[in-house]
């Protein structure tokens, strides 16, 4: 069983090339340093230590002693020797799985049916592991035509397609049913820790409304109130239901054994009718009103862009600062909740400058537009001047006022783009407060 990936690498092509061939590299070092440069890279391939004194390293369209230079030679002919220097392909097969010899073809194979028309690649297969594994290291300016090398969705699956048809090819085993795309790390720690994601804020909306509904009917329908809009045809193979402000749906089988179509129907069929007096006793629920000051009355004493993110953390339940009941929420503002501490930072920036209008907005990011401009350049000075010959003392401060600088710009920089952000979200934020005033306005007449 081969498994595949495929990434970018940064830097200089020279030095990338001169990494790989370190005989004193191991492949955890190299994790962490992949992203160097692209001689790294090819040094890293053809190290002999690994590769059985370069048997097992091909060069395709190039030749593998002077890989590095050509690559380099390529990117000089079409003037472009910056960004993205290579990409690093990767296969590895399981322990005992393959000889050396098979392994390497198929890497060699694999690489000229994909890019073998346009690039240069260099092909090394290491067996210091007990996994014998390929590295791939391919030009990202193409020798025929000068264009760079896109790694896009389709270009992964290719890689994996064409790599399992290969290892058939010489009967090693495939995966058969691979996982796809796994839940983003920063959204599985979120849902480890409790905190609200689209996919447990779907599950909540789900179960509310199954939770009042006999048919359904009653339960699309208690879904639409909440903004959410579905496809639930008794002939589609997935369902999918897509959260208010969201355009990409989700499928319902992902968010766990109890909300595949088969379950919920099974869910909402076993409900008695007693459920539609829960319903009916929540829509016709009585609000008591009392007189007491609360922190919104001092939020509404402010003015402008300040008032308008106060008063929509204090509605996202962060201020004062809880752990928010999401069923409480209103439904324009369950997903932004995923953004509270990000629109936390914005309030205090709009109350630390005391910035009130979008002219005050644009005025203040002007200005750190300016600092930013200003420190950077200062920065580059002193990292010029340590780099001649000057007394040790006077580098040592050099050094320390460029710490404390880059310091000031990281600040400077992270103000531009919360300020970038407010400028971009303000009329959103606007909008969702108008659709809770006029929500709640009418629930209100409702009620009369």
């Amino acid at each position: 069983m081969a498994v595949t990936k495929i990434w970018r690498v940064r830097g200089a092509a020279s030095d990338v090339i001169d990494y790989a061939s370190d005989p004193e590299k191991t492949i955890e070092t190299f994790s962490e340093e992949v992203t160097a440069d692209v001689a790294d890279v090819i040094d890293y391939a053809d190290n002999e230590a690994k590769t059985e004194n370069h048997v097992y390293t091909t060069g395709i369209n190039c030749d593998r002693e002077s890989a590095k230079e050509e690559f380099a030679l390529t990117k000089a002919r079409f003037g472009k020797q910056g960004g993205i220097v290579a990409y690093h392909a990767y296969q590895s097969f399981d322990k005992g799985e393959g000889t050396p010899e098979q392994v390497h073809e198929i890497g060699v194979r694999l690489a000229k049916e994909l890019w073998g028309d346009r690039f240069q690649i260099l092909v090394a297969t290491h067996l210091d592991r007990p996994h014998i594994h390929n590295h791939i290291v391919i030009n990202s300016i193409s020798f025929k035509d000068g264009l760079r090398f896109h790694n896009t969705g389709e270009v992964y699956k290719n890689l994996r397609e064409a790599s399992d048809r290969l290892c058939s090819e010489y009967n090693l085993s495939v995966v058969e049913n691979p996982k796809g795309k796994r839940i983003p790390m920063n959204l599985y720690k979120m849902e480890q820790a409790g905190m609200p994601t689209r996919y447990n804020v779907a599950r909540q909306a789900i179960d509310e409304a199954i939770s009042v509904s006999v048919n359904m009917r009653e339960f699309e329908g208690e879904l639409k109130n909440m903004g959410y809009s579905f496809r639930f045809l008794p002939n589609r193979k997935y369902w999918t239901i897509t959260p208010p402000g969201w355009s990409k749906p989700i499928r319902i089988n992902k968010l766990g054994p109890e909300y595949t179509k088969e379950r919920i129907i099974e869910r909402v069929n076993s409900n008695d009718i007693s459920v539609r007096t829960e319903r009916l006793m929540r829509d016709g629920r009585p609000r008591y009103q009392y007189n007491i000051p609360r922190r919104v009355h001092k939020i509404m004493g402010r003015s402008g862009l300040e008032r308008l993110y106060l008063r929509y953390c204090y509605e996202l339940g962060y201020l004062p600062k809880y752990k928010q009941n999401s069923k409480r929420l209103h439904r324009v503002l369950k997903e932004d909740l995923l953004k509270c501490d990000l629109y936390s930072e914005e309030a205090k920036l709009l109350s630390r400058y005391g910035i009130a209008t979008e002219e005050d907005l644009i005025s203040f990011m002007d200005k750190k537009t300016g600092e930013s401009k200003e420190v950077s350049e200062e920065r580059d000075e002193l990292r010029k001047l340590i780099k001649r010959n000057i007394p040790p003392e006077e580098k040592e401060v050099a050094k320390g006022r460029i710490t404390s600088l880059t310091g000031k710009l990281k600040e400077i920089r992270k103000e531009l783009r919360l300020s970038e952000d407010i400028k971009a979200r303000s009329k959103d934020v606007e909008e969702k407060m108008t659709v809770i005033a006029i929500d709640r306005k009418t629930k209100e007449v409702k009620r009369v």
